[in-house]
C-alpha cells in the first residue's frame, strides 16, 4: 500500500512539475480595424401631379391668349361583392345588380362545407365567363368592360339566377 501511495504522490508532483513550467504565451495578433464605406443615401423623388398643358401666344400689343387643356380623372368604380354563405343564400340577393361600366363584380364563396359556383347563361355573358367553380374563401372577379346586361345562373346550391345591368 506504501508503494502505490507513493507512485501516486510522485505522479501528481511529475503532473504539477508539468503544468507549471513557464510556457511563452503566443503573440497576439493585431485585431483588424474597420474601413468605413461609403453608402449612398437615397434621394426622396417627388411624387408626379396632374399636368395641365397650356400653351400661350403673345403679340407686340400684350394682348395674350391661353389654350388650356385639362385632363380629367375618372374614378375607377367600387368592386361590388356578391357572397354565397354556408346557410345557402346569396348577398346581396342575386335578382338584378346594376353597376356603371368598368366595374369588377367579385363572388366570394365563405361556405367552408362546399364549393359554390356561378355559369353564365347566354352567349353575352359568356364572353366573360362560363362555368366557374369557387373554391371556399376564394374570390372570382369579372370586370364588365361594356354597357349590357348579363344573365347567370348559381350551380352547386339551389340554383338561383342573377342578372347584371352594366350602364
Amino acid at each position: 500500500m506504501k508503494k502505490v501511495i507513493v507512485v501516486l504522490v510522485v505522479l501528481f508532483i511529475g503532473i504539477l512539475f508539468a503544468g507549471c513550467t513557464s510556457q511563452q504565451a503566443p503573440a497576439a495578433t493585431p485585431a483588424p480595424t474597420a474601413v468605413p464605406t461609403v453608402v449612398a443615401t437615397p434621394v426622396p423623388t417627388a411624387i408626379p401631379t396632374p399636368v395641365v398643358t397650356s400653351n400661350v401666344t403673345a403679340n407686340t400689343t400684350a394682348n395674350v391668349t391661353a389654350n388650356v387643356t385639362v385632363v380629367p380623372v375618372i374614378p375607377t368604380p367600387k368592386p361590388v361583392v356578391v357572397t354565397f354563405t354556408s346557410s345557402l343564400t346569396i348577398t346581396p340577393p342575386i335578382a338584378t345588380l346594376y353597376v356603371p361600366v368598368n366595374t369588377t363584380v367579385a363572388w366570394f364563396n365563405a361556405d367552408p362545407y362546399k364549393p359554390h359556383g356561378i355559369q353564365s347563361a347566354d352567349s353575352v355573358t359568356a364572353k366573360y365567363f362560363g362555368t366557374v367553380v369557387i373554391p371556399y374563401h376564394k374570390f372570382f372577379n369579372v370586370t364588365f368592360s361594356k354597357a349590357g346586361t348579363y344573365q347567370y345562373a348559381t350551380v352547386f346550391q339551389p340554383v338561383a339566377s342573377g342578372k347584371i345591368i352594366v350602364k
